[in-house]
C-alpha cells in the first residue's frame, strides 16, 4: 500500500528582486517521511515552509493537501507568550485535544462522538497534563510560574520546540531546530522524531541531525528543487552524479557550439536559405547558459605569529557564581596545534570557560598564565563584535581602504568578496543582515585580525553547508591553537584534537581524539574480557579463500597468546587514558603532551590490530572445524 501524499505544490514561482527564489519548482511530502531542507542561505528555505504551511502563497501555485490535515510549525524567529509561563505556553499546543475532550463530553453518543473517541484513544489523550509533565521533563524544563520573559535563549528554543511537538501534527515543519540547542536535547529531538509515527519537514545545518534523521533530503539551488532518497551521506553522493551529468551536458553544447561555428566560418552553404534552420537551431542552443554555480567562500585565516612550547596554562581554577559552581579544581595546558572542542549543557560553564581564558573573567582561585606570544582572537556567540549601526563595508574598513591579510595586502573590496559580499550587500547596514550574512561578517572580522589563537563560541549556528565545510577545512590549515565551543557533532569530529565537556556542577572530562570517542569514554569504564572486547569491537572479516584442513602450527600458537597480547595492549591504552583524565596531567606531564599524544595513538591502533588479528585467526579456525 502506497503511503498517504499529505501535501503537493506545484508551478511554485517566486522572486525577490533580482533573486529568484523558485522557477517553477515543485514539492511533495508523503505520510511518514523525514524531509530535510537544505540549500545556501537565501535560496528560500524557510519561504517554502511558510508555503507549506499556508502563511505564504506566491502567485498561481497549484497547492493540494489531505483535507483536515493538521500542521504545527517551529519558525526560526518563533514567538512566546512573554506574560506566560512555561507551562502555559505549551499547553498552547493541546488546543486541538482539549477541543476534542470538550466535544467528546458535550456530544450524545452517535457515529461523531465514536469518532472523537477513537481520535482521543489513538493520540492518549485523556491525560494531557501528564503528556506536558512528560514532554517539560524530557526537554529540561522547568515547571516554573513565572512569565518566559526572562528565560535564556536555549530555553526559549526548547519551549517552542515542546510546543509543536506536543500537539502531534500529521505533518510538522522544524525552522533550524537545533540551534542554541545542546547536544543532549539535540540528541533527545533525533530520538524523538526517528520514533515518530508523523511526518516532518525539517531546515537544518547540522549533518549529523540530518544524516540520523532524514528519510529524503531536498535542496534548493538556484529557484529548483532537488529531491534525494535517503540521508545526508547519500544526498551528497546523488548531488555529485546530478552536477556531474550537468556538466557532461554543458560539455556537448560547447561542443555543438564550437563544430557548428567552424561550419559557418568555413562553408559558403551555411548562409543559404535551406540550412537557415540548422542557424536557428545554433543560435537557440547558444542562447541557453551553462549549469549554475554558486561562488565560494575564500576562507584564509593568516598564519599568525610563532609560539613556544609554553602558550596556555590553567592551574587548579575555580569559579563560582552565587552558590553554583562553574569550574572546581582545573587544571589545562595547552599544546602547539591543539583544536579544543567543548561541550556540555547549556549554562554549564562554556562560554564561562573562554572568557576566564581570555581574562574577561578572574577566577576564584587558581591561575591562568598566558604566554607573552599569544594574540587571542574571540568569535563570540551573540555577534556582538558586530555593530549593527554600521555597514558592511565600515565594519571592516575602519576608515582605510585597504586590509592587511597575513603578508598580503588587498581591497577591502576585494576582501568581503571572498566572503561573498556583493557591491550591493557591501554598504548595507548590518542590522538588516540576515542570520547567515552576520555570521560571515563575524568570521571575516575575526580572521582578518590573524592571531595564533582562535575562541570560537558557536561558530557554525547560521552557516550553510557549504562555508561550514569550508570554515572547517580552513580551521584544519591553521597553524595555531584553537578553543571551539559548539554543538555541531559533525564539525567536532572532524576539527577536533581533544574534547573538554562541562556537566553543570563545576565538573570537567576532558579526552584526547574527536567527539565520538569522547562519547565512548564519558561513561563509567566498563572493562569486558578480552575476547568479549574483541567479538563487539572487531569489523566483520573479509569473505575468506577456501582455508586449509587446520591452522598451521605458526598460527596456533598466535592464537593461544593472543588474548594475553590484547589484555597487555588494552591495560596500555588504560593506562594512557587514565593518565589524561587526570585533573593534573597537565602539571605532571606538560612538557610532554604531544609525545605521549603520539604515543596513545599508536597504542589504539596497536590493539585496533590485534582485534583485527584476533577474529581472522578464529573465523579461520571455525571454518575448518565445519
Amino acid at each position: 500500500m502506497s503511503p498517504r501524499n499529505l501535501f503537493t505544490a506545484e508551478n511554485l514561482n517566486l522572486s525577490i528582486g533580482e533573486q529568484v527564489i523558485f522557477d517553477d519548482a515543485a514539492i511533495s511530502a508523503f505520510e511518514g517521511e523525514r524531509i530535510a531542507v537544505i540549500g545556501r542561505n537565501g535560496t528560500g528555505k524557510t519561504t517554502l515552509l511558510k508555503v507549506i504551511a499556508g502563511t505564504e502563497i506566491p502567485l498561481d501555485t497549484k497547492i493540494a493537501k489531505e483535507r483536515d490535515l493538521r500542521i504545527a510549525v517551529m519558525p526560526q524567529d518563533f514567538q512566546l507568550d512573554d506574560t506566560l509561563s512555561a507551562r502555559e505556553n505549551i499547553r498552547k499546543g493541546l488546543e486541538w485535544f482539549y477541543e476534542l475532550l470538550r466535544l467528546y463530553e458535550t456530544k450524545l453518543p452517535n457515529a461523531e462522538h465514536e469518532k472523537i473517541e477513537e481520535l482521543l484513544n489513538r493520540y492518549d489523550a485523556w491525560h494531557l497534563e501528564h503528556k506536558l509533565d512528560e514532554i517539560m521533563e524530557k526537554l529540561h524544563l522547568r515547571d516554573d510560574p513565572a512569565p518566559v520573559l526572562h528565560a535564556s535563549g536555549g530555553e526559549k528554543r526548547r519551549i517552542a520546540l515542546a510546543r509543536a511537538i506536543i500537539s502531534e501534527p500529521d505533518l510538522l515543519l522544524l525552522d533550524e531546530p537545533t540551534n542554541h540547542l545542546d547536544v543532549e536535547t539535540i540528541e533527545w529531538i533525533e530520538n524523538f522524531l526517528a520514533a515518530w509515527r508523523g511526518t516532518a519537514i525539517f531546515i537544518t545545518h547540522d549533518r549529523r541531525f540530518l544524516d540520523k534523521i532524514a528519510t529524503r533530503v531536498v535542496e534548493l539551488d538556484h529557484g529548483k528543487i532537488y529531491s534525494y532518497p535517503g540521508n545526508y551521506a547519500d544526498y551528497l553522493a546523488g548531488r555529485a552524479e546530478r552536477l556531474e551529468a550537468a556538466d557532461a551536458q554543458e560539455n556537448r553544447r560547447q561542443s555543438f557550439l564550437r563544430r557548428e561555428i567552424e561550419w559557418v566560418r568555413r562553408s559558403p552553404k551555411a548562409r543559404m536559405k535551406r540550412n537557415m534552420g540548422r542557424l536557428r537551431r545554433y543560435e537557440e542552443i547558444a542562447a541557453q547558459s551553462g549549469p549554475p554555480r554558486d561562488e565560494e567562500i575564500d576562507l584564509v585565516i593568516p598564519r599568525g605569529p610563532r609560539m613556544g612550547n609554553l602558550i596556555l596554562n590553567m592551574k587548579d581554577v575555580s569559579l563560582k557564581f552565587g552558590d553554583r559552581e562553574i569550574i572546581k579544581d582545573f587544571n589545562f595546558e595547552f599544546s602547539p596545534g591543539c583544536r579544543l572542542g567543548v561541550v556540555g549543557p547549556n549554562g554549564a560553564g562554556k562560554t564561562t570557560f573562554l572568557r576566564l581564558i581570555t581574562g574577561d573573567l578572574l577566577p576564584d582561585s587558581g591561575s591562568i598564565r598566558v604566554a607573552p606570544t599569544v594574540q587571542f582572537n574571540y568569535v563570540d556567540q551573540s555577534r556582538v563584535l558586530l555593530d549593527e549601526n554600521k555597514s558592511v563595508l565600515d565594519e571592516i574598513s575602519e576608515g582605510l581602504s585597504s586590509v592587511q591579510l597575513g603578508s598580503e595586502t588587498i581591497s577591502v573590496w576585494t576582501y568581503l568578496r571572498r566572503f561573498l559580499f556583493d557591491e550591493r550587500r557591501i554598504n548595507t547596514r548590518i542590522d538588516r543582515l540576515s542570520g547567515g550574512e552576520k555570521a560571515r561578517l563575524a568570521l571575516a572580522k575575526v580572521l582578518l585580525k590573524g592571531g595564533n589563537f582562535l575562541l570560537l563560541d558557536e561558530p557554525t549556528n547560521d552557516l550553510d553547508l557549504s562555508s561550514l565545510r569550508l570554515l572547517e577545512e580552513a580551521l584544519l590549515d591553521f597553524n595555531g591553537c584553537l578553543i571551539a565551543v559548539s554543538h555541531d557533532r559533525y564539525f567536532l569530529n572532524r576539527i577536533s584534537t581533544h574534547i573538554l565537556g562541562f556537566d553543570g556542577e563545576g565538573n570537567a572530562f576532558f579526552t584526547p581524539g574527536d567527539y565520538d570517542y569522547y562519547l565512548e569514554k564519558r561513561p563509567a569504564k566498563v572493562q569486558a574480557e578480552p575476547k568479549e572486547r574483541a567479538k563487539a569491537a572487531a569489523p566483520a572479516p573479509p569473505p575468506q579463500a577456501p582455508a586449509k584442513k587446520k591452522l598451521s602450527y605458526k598460527e596456533q600458537k598466535e592464537l593461544e597468546g593472543m588474548e594475553e597480547r590484547i589484555a597487555a595492549a588494552e591495560e596500555k591504552v588504560s593506562e594512557y587514558e587514565n593518565m589524561f583524565s587526570s585533573p593534573d596531567f597537565f602539571a605532571a606531564h606538560g612538557n610532554d603532551s604531544a609525545k605521549l599524544q603520539q604515543e596513545f595513538e599508536e597504542a589504539q591502533k596497536e590493539l585496533a590490530s590485534l582485534y583485527s588479528r584476533w577474529e581472522e585467526l578464529e573465523t579461520k579456525a571455525a571454518e575448518l572445524k565445519s
